[in-house]
């Protein structure tokens, strides 16, 4: 028995996948073209108590997701929306809210289909059909935007480096690990736009 698809995906799986800033798809969810939910454990809205996967309202924690400038670690959940529910509830205990993270955001694959297939976003150029990739690139780049935005920018680029050089020791299936070389060639680009210079 095959298993079934994919229920959820992180923001920054979904930014590294479209090719743009986590910024950009927190805000198109912010705007309403995305769900974002997240798991909480059980809470008082009132008389009602709420647990599990929940939708979130996502323009209110957008200090996560700045555009210029560090963004916020974590964030106070004060409101959730029950899956198939179409009421916002305010959190009374505990009082202050769920403490959530970046990471702890998920993009429901219902509405991400659905935002894919409007925008043609599944098609792929020619170029990617055959052999998998030696390395996996994409899942690193997913992790790194991750760690960027959680941990912030390492101080120098051989510091960079050494960071996806131990991630692919930790993860890669095949056991094998670009070089340094290979490594700071494909990040270069990056470092420069990370410190503020011209990627030219």
């Amino acid at each position: 028995m095959s298993l079934p698809p994919v229920a959820f995906f992180s923001i920054y799986e979904i930014a590294v996948r479209w090719g743009c800033p986590p910024a950009d798809v927190a805000g198109w969810a912010a705007a309403g073209h995305l769900h974002v939910v997240a798991g909480i454990p059980p809470v008082l809205c009132g008389d009602e108590t709420v647990a599990g996967m929940v939708q979130v309202p996502m323009a209110e924690l957008m200090g996560m997701f700045r555009r210029m400038g560090p963004s916020d670690e974590q964030a106070r959940l004060r409101r959730v929306m029950p899956l198939g529910s179409k009421t916002w509830l305010t959190i009374t205990d505990p009082a202050e809210g769920v403490l959530v993270r970046s990471s702890d955001l998920l993009l429901d694959s219902g509405t991400l289909q659905a935002f894919e297939e409007e925008r043609d976003l599944l098609r792929r150029p020619a170029s990617t059909i055959g052999a998998s990739p030696r390395y996996d690139w994409d899942a690193m780049y997913a992790w790194l935007t991750w760690f960027l935005f959680e941990k912030g920018v390492p101080d120098t680029q051989t510091a960079l480096v050494t960071l996806v050089q131990d991630w692919f020791v930790q993860n890669s299936k095949s056991g094998e690990v670009p070089d340094e070389s290979t490594i700071r060639k494909r990040l270069s680009s990056l470092w420069r736009r990370l410190r503020g210079e011209d990627a030219a």
